[in-house]
């Protein structure tokens, strides 16, 4: 009886750690019952990977029982991080029940969803894109909280992310650096097109250790299907079409197609054509605060002419790409061809010309700029064996061919060229000591040119090259990483010795789970961004006379001495889900060491003001916040409430205030769906500006209210979504403090555009 005692002590410990592990065995669908196969899933902190099979079911074998969280790869913009419970028994993923928290951010090559990032992001799905999409791509995030528009126009305008913008925020396309000549000016288009994105996603804040200086304000991640990353059975693609009332004359469309050409071969094919008339407004192109500091009369004639419309507004673009790539069990290798066309004008920028040598007669010529780009990618990922220790190779390389002329009516004014080519290398290494991570190496080569009459910017060559680490561990109840990244620049002109300058950049942070509903993300980075070639260069060539810069009508001064500036950011955050119910707190403070702006310097020259490159120390500071419920009443409707507020305020040390920052906003929304239909309406205050820098104009409140209905039906072989969209129903005066040309060029009246998406 002892014996059998003491056998029983061994056996039944041997037992349960059999019972404690059985077969995960799932299904991967959709609301549509439609199984999903060939998806990639993984369980995180494993080695353990599978892909769902014909019938859309996955397997794996003696999993200890307990809550895992997985990845589950259904193409690049559906691609998902979620916590399933295994007991035993079959697990349903439903993945149009997935949150758009579970998408994973893929500029983080960490693979994270929102929830787990330290840092705040925001992610458009292609459904938001389809309703939200606007003529570029600063207009359409303009919508997300801590992100604003510094338009120039329909046809172009930077990215501002808590009060940065130009050379403080990186746009990429499929985490590839997009190469143009936005960065030198904000007249000039970035050059990626919404209407051919699946998903857009936002990192607020330095993200510096991944794409270097550029990012020290934050990133903008623009993604496609060009290059196909997973096997396609037979052909998938979309067609989309808008058209818009007299107020934009928006024509638009794109079709894009993906299927396999082998087992192996993929092929993707898409091409797009967008256009619009010069748009309306609701009066007059200059601001009243204008009209009245330059001391002109209420009846001006002059201001009579410009009443309704935004002259030389119109846009007129279209791009091609052409995609293939070789898929196999451990990977992908891709090549793509894109090439990007588009022509726009400049508002309020005309420029006069004497007629027949009679002085007093001028005939003024719109200035227009018509823009080409080409880019050659070449992408690849291999998995390498799950006992190596270096687990995943991923690298891409790059060329880009950028040519835009500035024309003065017929006549060619100003031509910018710029040759770009990158290569990047990520290794991503398996659990050493807990950490798991990616080693990274960056180069970049860029030759920039400016020809013509008005080229201000001396012809430079930029090579960087650059080294980063992100490691990451996984905690009882927290989730830490930290990382790394040095940056050496080499900028060569012919007037000037070579300038050589080096950066260093590191973070630390974390995602703590106070409970199963409120999380705490917190982050702290120092992040250096060594100066741009414009900003070194800027009318230090070898001309007489200043050359102004057109689009800002003001001359520009660089500085060769310039060295780099270091950004000191503290980022902290508060996250709920629960029931329907969700609530996103982010505080941050960003302490700028030899901060590099445009100071006026009081004076002008040919009566344009004259700014001239300096540095000094500055200090950021702001917040965003939202809080949402959803629920299903008793008669099948589906609801969505949301609250949103964001704010940032900028000073330099000897309390002057940084020049262009957004003012305040808050706003409501709420979405109604039942069955086929659902309705949108959101409501945004923003509030006058007047924390104002040195010879600024204030910028007066608005409220923006846009109206959006849809249709959707789910048939067996395709999904048809028919919409329309109303915008500015009050027909407001909406100008944008962080434009440079805010005072006479105001956004689009009241508009309505219709559309519908077909895919399949």
């Amino acid at each position: 009886m002892k014996y059998f005692k003491i056998l029983l002590l061994v056996i039944s410990p041997i037992s349960m750690a059999q019972e404690s592990k059985k077969n995960l065995v799932g299904t991967v669908t959709d609301n549509q019952a439609q199984t999903i196969s060939q998806a990639v899933i993984r369980i995180h902190g494993t080695k353990k990977q599978t892909q769902s099979a014909a019938d859309g079911t996955f397997k794996f074998e003696d999993l200890a029982l307990g809550r895992y969280e997985i990845d589950i790869e259904i193409s690049k913009s559906r691609h998902y991080n979620t916590s399933i419970e295994h007991d035993g028994s079959m697990v349903v993923i439903n993945i149009d029940n997935l949150q758009l928290d579970d998408l994973v951010v893929s500029a983080n090559p960490l693979e994270h969803n929102q929830l787990k990032m330290t840092t705040p992001v925001a992610i458009l799905s292609e459904e938001d894109l389809v309703m939200d999409r606007g003529l570029s791509l600063d207009q359409t995030l303009n919508q997300i909280t801590g992100v604003n528009s510094g338009s120039f126009g329909a046809g172009a305008g930077q990215i501002v992310i808590r009060g940065q913008q130009g050379p403080r925020v990186t746009v990429l396309t499929n985490n590839v650096t997009n190469q143009d000549a936005s960065s030198v000016s904000p007249d000039h288009w970035v050059s990626t097109e919404p209407l051919l994105a699946k998903q857009i996603e936002v990192l607020k804040g330095p993200a510096t250790l991944l794409y270097g200086g550029g990012a020290v304000g934050g990133v903008v991640n623009v993604v496609d299907d060009v290059i196909p990353m997973q096997m396609i059975d037979g052909v998938e693609g979309g067609l989309e079409g808008r058209f818009s009332d007299n107020t934009l004359t928006e024509r638009a469309g794109v079709i894009s197609l993906s299927g396999g050409l082998t087992a192996n071969l993929m092929g993707h094919f898409s091409y797009f054509n967008s256009s619009s008339e010069d748009f309306k407004i609701p009066g007059s192109a200059e601001s009243a605060v204008l009209h009245q500091a330059e001391g002109h009369d209420e009846d001006d004639e002059d201001e009579e002419a410009n009443l309704g419309i935004l002259e030389n507004s119109s846009v007129q673009s279209d791009g091609v790409n052409l995609g293939f790539s070789w898929v196999y069990d451990r990977g992908y290798w891709g090549l793509s061809v894109s090439n990007f066309n588009r022509n726009y004008g400049i508002p309020g920028h005309e420029h006069g010309h004497e007629e027949g040598g009679d002085t007093d007669a001028e005939e003024e010529e719109f200035v227009r700029i018509d823009l080409d780009k080409s880019i050659i990618n070449i992408k690849g990922l291999h998995q390498l064996s799950d006992e190596s220790f270096i687990r995943q190779l991923r690298t891409h390389y790059s060329t880009t061919d950028y040519q835009h002329i500035e024309l003065e009516g017929a006549e060619i004014g100003t031509v910018f060229d710029n040759q770009a080519d990158e290569f990047r290398l990520e290794l991503t290494h398996g659990t050493v000591g807990g950490f798991e991570g990616v080693w990274g190496a960056q180069y970049s080569k860029r030759d920039f040119s400016a020809l013509g009459e008005e080229a201000y910017i001396l012809p430079s060559e930029t090579q960087i090259l650059s080294l980063f680490m992100v490691e990451e561990r996984e905690f009882d109840n927290w989730h830490g990483e930290f990382g790394f990244r040095f940056d050496e620049q080499s900028v060569k002109t012919a007037l000037f010795n070579d300038i050589n300058d080096s950066a260093f950049s590191l973070s630390l942070g974390a995602t703590i789970e106070l409970n199963e509903h409120w999380t705490l993300p917190i982050n702290l980075a120092s992040a250096q961004r060594l100066p741009t070639a414009e900003e070194y260069f800027s009318n230090q060539g070898d001309a007489d006379q200043l050359i102004p810069h057109l689009a800002t009508a003001t001359i520009e001064i660089g500085n060769p001495e310039l060295g780099p500036e270091t950004a000191n950011n503290f980022d902290v955050g508060l996250k709920y889900r629960h029931q329907g119910f969700s609530f996103n707190l982010a505080y941050f403070y960003n302490q700028i060491d030899d901060y590099i702006f445009l100071r006026d310097t009081g004076s002008t020259s040919d009566d344009l003001p004259v700014f001239v490159y300096t540095q000094q120390n500055a200090s950021f500071n702001g917040y965003e916040a939202d809080v949402a419920y959803q629920f299903a009443d008793r008669f099948n409707n589906q609801w969505d409430f949301r609250l949103f507020t964001d704010a940032t305020h900028a000073e330099l040390n000897n309390g002057e205030n940084v020049p262009r920052i957004p003012a305040s906003r808050m706003g409501a929304e709420v979405n109604w769906l039942r069955g086929d239909w659902s309705v949108g309406l959101n409501h945004t205050h923003v509030n006058q500006q007047t924390d104002l820098a040195n010879f600024e104009l204030r910028t007066e409140a608005y409220d923006l209210l846009d109206l959006s209905v849809n249709w959707v039906n789910y048939g067996n072989h395709f999904e048809t979504l028919v919409f329309i969209k109303a915008k500015n129903l009050l027909d407001e005066e909406i100008r944008d403090h962080s434009s440079f040309i805010k005072d006479i060029a105001p956004r689009p009246g009241r508009s309505l555009t219709a559309g519908f998406r077909l895919t399949f």
